[in-house]
């Protein structure tokens, strides 16, 4: 039982006509009647009852019938996986990144990446250190831009330094001390801070308060701001000054002026995660592509 007849076999009982049938296949009415025959033949039984007017289903045709338009469904289906097997599967890289810590040369390099891997279907995430953490142990990102992930198993996942920040007072622009070409921790003490609070990054809290407390004061926190761009708006707004990354400038210097700090020794380093288990080519190959770019990346910060 080929296809092609079946096929056949399926347009005369819908039809109930051999020369309608033929005219619908693009074929003739004898080629419609021999591939019945062969059928029936084939078979050993007869599936139709053939008048002058009227082609009818005998109940062997009826039985059939069911059958024959469950082979032809999987023959369509059969074709179908094949072709898709045949396919180069879509590939995927999913990244999670620091907003205020990437922005300035992550498009960039996202583009130079995908002009020569254009068959990469990327999709960028916008996530909190905290959001990465988790999002790398849930297998969810399959790379991500961050912070130093203290608890996030070495022999797991693969650390790769990308480049290093440093703590900066950021002002408004009509600050005194927004001239100055380094700013001492002393000269803060009577300032308003505006602070992360300590759960959301404890190493920039920490190094913070033993600054503030080496001039024997504690800094007054005014609000804790929600996220890099609040902070800026509050700072550039006269509401206090902060102690950020140096990456803030990225977003901030139309309004703000980012000074480095006196005393500060302190580097912020952003890193590269990604599973151990699950590096292929499309990974090492963005992964090169951003080392190839960090004494550049490094260079944006400090210009």
């Amino acid at each position: 039982m080929d296809i092609k007849t079946l096929r056949t076999f399926l347009t005369v009982a819908r039809i109930k006509n051999f020369s309608l049938a033929a005219k619908e296949l693009n074929s003739v009415q004898p080629t419609v009647s021999r591939h019945i025959s062969d059928l029936e033949g084939e078979i050993g039984v007869k599936l139709f009852n053939r008048t002058t007017h009227l082609v009818e289903l005998t109940a062997a045709g009826k039985v059939l019938l069911p059958e024959a338009i469950k082979i032809i469904e999987n023959d369509k289906k059969v074709k179908q996986l094949v072709i898709e097997a045949d396919r180069p599967a879509e590939q995927s890289i999913r990244i999670g990144y620091l907003a205020t810590a990437c922005s300035f040369f992550l498009p960039n390099l996202i583009g130079e990446y995908l002009a020569d891997h254009e068959n990469i279907n990327t999709q960028l995430y916008e996530m909190s250190v905290e959001e990465q953490r988790i999002a790398l142990i849930e297998n969810n990102i399959d790379i991500g831009f961050t912070r130093r992930l203290s608890d996030i198993d070495g022999h797991e996942f693969v650390v790769k330094e990308l480049y290093q920040d440093e703590p900066v007072v950021i002002l408004p622009l009509n600050h005194p001390l927004s001239k100055c070409s380094e700013i001492s921790i002393s000269q803060l003490k009577h300032e308003k801070f505006i602070l992360f609070k300590k759960a959301s990054w404890l190493e920039m809290y920490n190094h913070i308060q033993v600054l503030c407390q080496g001039y024997e004061f504690s800094p007054n926190v005014a609000f804790h701001p929600e996220n890099m761009r609040h902070l800026v708006t509050s700072v550039s707004s006269g509401l206090g000054i902060s102690i950020v990354p140096r990456c803030i400038k990225f977003i901030s210097e139309s309004n703000c002026a980012c000074i480095p700090i006196k005393e500060s020794q302190l580097s912020w380093p952003i890193y590269m995660y990604y599973r151990r288990k699950q590096i292929n080519n499309n990974i090492e190959s963005l992964v090169d592509c951003c080392l190839k770019q960090s004494n550049t990346i490094q260079q944006m910060i400090f210009d």
